[in-house]
């Protein structure tokens, strides 16, 4: 039976086996998946994807022309949202971990069986386009919520990356959530230990030292007793570098030690000691700019850059916004102990027409800010306008956002007008006088003499 699941974007074949390809399409068709592209060069897959989107790879590991291998590294580099399945003919329980940390969703042996090919690519399109709250239950850390097809398989990524034991990048803008993809890599690599974080911007190489590696008595004045760095703390954990961008440099050569020799020097030792810790960095800099300007050394940066995880801005899921306006509403008003309050839907339109140069904990100081200040009714839209236009410095950016159409039957009169704007506005604002003589642009007073003489009040 046909599962329905014809979709815009092509799930792409690459096999330099013909008759694998036909096999490939003819169980894509008869389970209703669609379009299919296929190509018997792995040299062609490239450059068809860096023109076109596609739903899904299915790429053959032994290629006569390209090694499979790098390409499905490649892939996933450049198209970290693309599920990939890897088919091979070598029942090697190595080549298929190797094959699954370096980002393949799924591992296929031929000869196919049928059912399974097929369970594997339903599983591969729902980690493209499933629900949240799959992922909710899966994720390690519930407080990424998402209904977007890249930021689930960023999870998706992390999940796969999280067991190598290699070093993993985090990067994206100021607010977009990238210490929940730090705390995610920790807990999907089931570390025992703990989640510890530093924020190393601004601290000079004895602070860094210090503060990372300890001391022992005497390293220095004040120095009265040994001291464990936070390190230690990390042991069979994970510890999290936040702003890596700023570190300097005799701090990056002890830091490129840890990574590579997993030890390091407590302050005022002459004995090396030995660290089980992962280690996560994030940054909200261009690391290869750094390195191009002599800020970043070389032999750092390819050792951060194994395994990159890149978050995007929320003005790139702007899909995600009810999902993340609701759950911080509930959020919000959970923790303030108070009964979860409505908003219009023409709060969503706002929302979903700014820019957001905060990202999602813009969103969420939004949404506390507004809750903390709620008494009754719905949520008012204004303590949102006032934060948008100061942020964006134009109060003319959310009247914009906010047209409004009203349909009339013939030419109204000027009574007409009034009483239908008048009705729309104390729509929009859930039945709050104060915020529909905002949108009017007239005095709450001036409304409540309106509608006294509408009700027939002298």
């Amino acid at each position: 039976m046909k599962s329905g699941r014809t979709t815009p974007l092509p799930v792409v074949l690459v096999d330099d086996d013909e008759g694998m390809l036909m096999l490939y399409a003819m169980l894509l068709k008869g389970r209703g998946i669609g379009p299919v592209m296929a190509f018997d060069d792995g040299a062609q897959l490239l450059p068809f994807l860096r023109r076109n989107e596609a739903a899904a790879v299915i790429l053959d590991l032994s290629l006569s022309t390209v090694s499979g291998k790098e390409l499905l590294e490649k892939v996933v580099e450049e198209f970290p949202q693309l599920p990939v399945l890897i088919s091979t003919r070598i029942a090697e329980v190595g080549q298929a971990v190797s094959c699954m940390r370096a980002g393949a969703c799924d591992y296929l042996i031929k000869p196919l069986d049928n059912l399974s090919f097929l369970a594997a690519i339903d599983r591969a399109l729902g980690l493209a386009r499933g629900p949240a709250h799959h992922w909710e239950r899966d994720t390690a850390s519930h407080e990424i919520v998402t209904e977007d097809r890249q930021m689930l398989a960023l999870l998706r990524r992390t999940k796969a990356v999280s067991r190598s034991g290699q070093p993993v990048l985090v990067t994206g803008e100021t607010g977009v959530g990238k210490e929940l993809f730090a705390e995610a890599v920790h807990r999907y690599g089931g570390s025992q230990g703990e989640f510890v974080t530093v924020n190393v911007a601004g601290l000079d190489d004895a602070v860094f030292s210090d503060t990372l590696f300890g001391h022992r008595k005497g390293a220095f004045t004040g120095a009265q007793q040994n001291r464990d760095g936070l390190i230690r703390r990390a042991s069979g954990g994970t510890l999290f570098l936040d702003e890596i961008g700023e570190l300097r440099e005799v701090s990056q050569i002890k830091l490129l030690r840890l990574i590579q020799e997993h030890e390091y020097l407590p302050l005022g030792s002459d004995m090396p000691s030995l660290s089980d810790a992962g280690i996560v960095v994030a940054t909200n800099r261009d690391l290869k700019m750094l390195l191009e300007q002599g800020r970043l050394r070389e032999d750092l940066y390819y050792r951060l850059c194994c395994h990159q995880i890149h978050v995007p801005p929320l003005r790139e899921r702007r899909g995600d916004i009810p999902l993340l306006l609701d759950h911080f509403v509930s959020q919000a008003a959970r923790r303030m102990g108070k009964a979860k309050p409505s908003y219009p839907p023409e709060l969503l339109r706002m929302l979903e027409h700014y820019h957001f140069p905060g990202n999602v904990r813009e969103l969420q100081a939004m949404v506390y800010d507004a809750v903390a200040l709620h008494e009754k009714g719905g949520l008012p839209l204004s303590s949102f306008r006032k934060r948008i236009e100061l942020a964006s410095g134009d109060s003319r950016l959310v009247a914009e956002q906010e047209s409004v159409t009203v349909t009339f039957h013939g030419f109204p009169s000027m009574r007409e007008a009034q009483t239908l704007l008048i009705s729309e506005a104390l729509r929009m604002s859930n039945g709050n006088q104060g915020e529909a003589a905002s949108l009017l642009g007239i005095s709450r007073q001036a409304l409540n003499n309106r509608l006294r003489r509408k009700a027939g009040f002298p």
